[in-house]
């Protein structure tokens, strides 16, 4: 008896991964269990509602589990064969049948929005281009029994791999197969669980992942950000992180000249973080460039105050957040205090559900100076210069107040409106447009519609409340126009260097702020 058991746990050390059918576990113990002969296998299941206990039997704890039924027991012979991944590698692209494409691939290619670090090419793809398994350049062995590494010095082209969702369990075994691998710079080790490398062993491993430029660690069980720093100690020249679908909420301060010292990318979608205070904890990490924190519930974005004219001196690289998919309540606020981030240029954000589209992007456009793309469309000059200019109208009279109430009250409103300095000196004051816009006004207006081709005009009295596209077909009958609908902007009457396109058909003159007087531009 005590040699099987020995031998169970020869194979099968605490931490080791092991797959039943398409279920994947942690072995948490290895023995005997009271009442029940032989050697068993203490098992954590990855759903938690595999199992049926928590590690505790017959009143006895034999292992601890995250979740009360994540627990089993099973026999030691249950467990399948694995695989080094020279051998799971070889059989999968040496062995390759163009009638049996892996799924897993066909899933990769069509993975979510910025979901995953890299691309592995796909199994057709490599099978034409390449023959030759010492040629190979991508490697995927996903969703495979691999928990070794095997020989792999023949594949010195090989830099983009993907280990995801195997049996690979320690960072011994990751560090057996970089260290074979000079080209490697692509690691996919999502959907793995590793034991957190000790202090000890941190020195002795991390040469093997010095090449190492891009890693994705996203549902690999992190609770705990201290476990991501320590582990990070491995991988010094990283550019590029998924940590997406780990479960922590609670961020630490980052020393950058210890870790993440060349650390570009970071994906933190669908984690815990809800609380943006969190986030900021992030910010002395001067070489981030991209930050995704897609899907994590954060309602709220709140900085650091500074003077309107300044930049805080925080994520002072990054050009490019993704929100989408965040219930942001107050939009206003959030594009205002984004203004604060020094090289801002790309956003993803889902307009509030009191919100729109159109409503999302002259706010954001208006309100974050530097913006050059919003939800992967570039801002037009024509698209700035009319949120700017609605901006400009709304907060004309709230300026003019906060100008006679004193410094104060003016700093207060900038403090706000941070870009309402810029927009002055952009399109001057507005103080003759206050009077104008306090004024009662008329459900009807006056306004001249210009062809511009011709030079033809047309004085016409309509309602305020005119979609653009009705006015369209006034304008293709009066006009007697044929083919294209007419594309429409109006000049405003005070301003006439300001064009404002009217892109909208569903919305309003209203809306656009369209008054008394303004000619319409048909193009």
């Amino acid at each position: 008896m005590v040699g099987i058991i020995d031998e169970a746990q020869l194979f099968y050390p605490l931490g080791t991964r092991i797959k039943i059918a398409d279920n994947y576990g942690t072995v948490r113990y290895v023995g005997e269990v009271s009442g029940h002969m032989g050697s068993w296998l203490g098992i954590e299941w990855d759903d938690g509602q595999r199992g049926k206990h928590n590690g505790i039997v017959d009143g006895k704890r034999f292992f601890q589990t995250q979740t009360p039924t994540a627990g089993s027991f099973i026999r030691p012979g249950k467990v399948g064969p694995c695989a080094t991944l020279e051998d799971a590698a070889r059989e999968r692209y040496l062995n390759y049948d163009s009638s049996n494409v892996d799924e897993s691939l066909i899933r990769e290619a069509q993975a979510s929005l910025q979901a995953s670090l890299f691309e592995v090419v796909g199994m057709d793809k490599i099978a034409r281009k390449q023959s030759k398994f010492e040629q190979l350049a991508e490697v995927s062995v996903e969703q495979t029994s691999v928990n070794a590494a095997g020989y792999l010095k023949e594949l010195t082209h090989l830099t983009t791999l993907n280990v995801s969702h195997t049996l690979i369990w320690n960072w011994e075994i990751v560090a057996s197969i970089a260290q074979q691998l000079p080209s490697l710079n692509s690691l996919d080790l999502s959907s793995n669980r590793l034991v957190l490398p000790l202090a000890s062993q941190i020195t002795d491993l991390e040469p093997a992942f010095r090449q190492l430029k891009r890693i994705n660690l996203g549902s690999c069980g992190f609770t705990n950000w201290k476990d991501v720093m320590q582990t990070a100690l491995l991988w010094p020249n990283i550019l590029s992180l998924g940590l997406q679908d780990n479960s922590f909420g609670h961020l630490d301060e980052v020393d950058g000249k210890i870790i993440f010292k060349r650390l570009q990318e970071l994906y933190l979608h669908r984690t815990n973080i809800m609380d943006f205070d969190q986030v900021a904890k992030l910010g002395k990490l001067t070489t981030l460039r991209l930050l995704n924190l897609m899907e994590n519930g954060i309602e709220e974005i709140r900085l650091l105050d500074c003077d309107p004219q300044e930049k805080l001196n925080i994520f002072v690289s990054l050009e490019q957040l993704n929100l989408l998919h965040n219930p942001i309540w107050n939009e206003a606020d959030t594009f205002n205090e984004l203004d604060k981030l020094p090289k801002l240029k790309r956003l993803s954000k889902t307009p509030h559900l009191k919100s729109n589209f159109d409503e999302m992007v002259s706010k954001a456009v208006a309100s974050i100076a530097g913006l050059q793309f919003l939800n992967n469309a570039e801002i037009s000059p024509e698209k700035r210069r009319g949120a700017e200019y609605d901006i400009w109208k709304k907060y004309a009279l709230d300026w003019m107040q906060a100008t006679n109430q004193g410094s104060d009250s003016l700093r207060e409103f900038c403090r706000k409106h941070r870009t309402y300095p810029l927009l002055i000196t952009k399109y001057g004051s507005p103080v003759d447009f206050i009077p104008r816009s306090q004024a009662k006004q008329s459900n009807l207006i006056n306004i001249c519609i210009r062809h511009q081709l011709t030079g033809e005009t047309w004085e016409k009295k309509v309602p305020r409340m005119i979609t653009v596209q009705t006015l369209q077909g006034l304008v293709i009958k009066r006009f007697r126009l044929s083919g294209n609908v007419p594309q429409l902007s109006y000049v405003d009457a005070r301003h006439p260097d300001l064009v404002v396109p009217l892109d909208n058909n569903a919305k309003t003159l209203d809306f656009y702020s369209v008054q008394e007087h303004d000619t319409v531009l048909v193009r």
